[in-house]
């Protein structure tokens, strides 16, 4: 999964926004330089993707993709449900897309560390991205951003195409993997919560 979809499975869990943004930040271990709640949600964060790579409908779709963007399917794969997701929002919000947008940003602002890899100004264009994955021009944005974090060349800044050529899997995938994930997650974090 991939923003927007930690998003809202924090809130839904009432978990820490900037600890599920810090799960693709912060490796390895987890010490004391963050607090409980920050640490359970990069916990949270982790578990979702654990889940969400075995899930049944993450591996239809990754099979979906060719040479050479087969190599980097389970990253298209994770944008495109955030896609798929915000077209589909009214399915899983009562909020628009652009209030949750709007407060998940505050949210995460408001709870970030000041020991994060990055300062918070990086943050202020959280809502446009959230906003952006319902059309092709917010994806393009994700999947640039993301070509250009990975280390070496890669094709997936030319994803677009095959992302769009496949929304009606991935429309058909999201709410049985959404449902899935929120009840694994409920588990995990009724399980892990950081006791009082």
């Amino acid at each position: 999964m991939n923003l927007l979809a930690h998003l809202l499975l924090a809130e839904r869990t009432g978990t820490s926004f900037a600890g599920q943004i810090l799960g693709d930040e912060i490796k390895g271990r987890l010490d004391d330089r963050f607090s409980p709640t920050i640490r359970h949600g990069i916990r949270l964060h982790r578990a979702i993707d654990g889940h969400s790579d075995a899930h049944s409908s993450h591996r239809r779709l990754r099979n979906l993709f060719d040479a050479p963007l087969r190599r980097y399917a389970g990253i298209l794969v994770d944008i495109g449900f955030d896609h798929a997701l915000a077209r589909a929002w009214a399915c899983f919000h009562e909020q628009t897309l652009e209030q949750f947008a709007h407060r998940a940003q505050h949210r995460v602002i408001a709870e970030w560390p000041a020991m994060a890899p990055f300062g918070k100004t990086r943050l202020r264009w959280m809502e446009t991205i959230l906003i952006g994955y319902r059309e092709p021009p917010g994806i393009q944005r994700a999947l640039d951003s993301v070509a250009a974090r990975l280390r070496r060349d890669n094709p997936v800044a030319n994803a677009l195409p095959a992302l769009q050529m496949h929304a009606a899997a991935f429309a058909q995938e999201i709410v049985p993997i959404m449902n899935d994930l929120e009840a694994v997650v409920a588990r995990i974090d009724n399980d892990t919560r950081v006791k009082p």
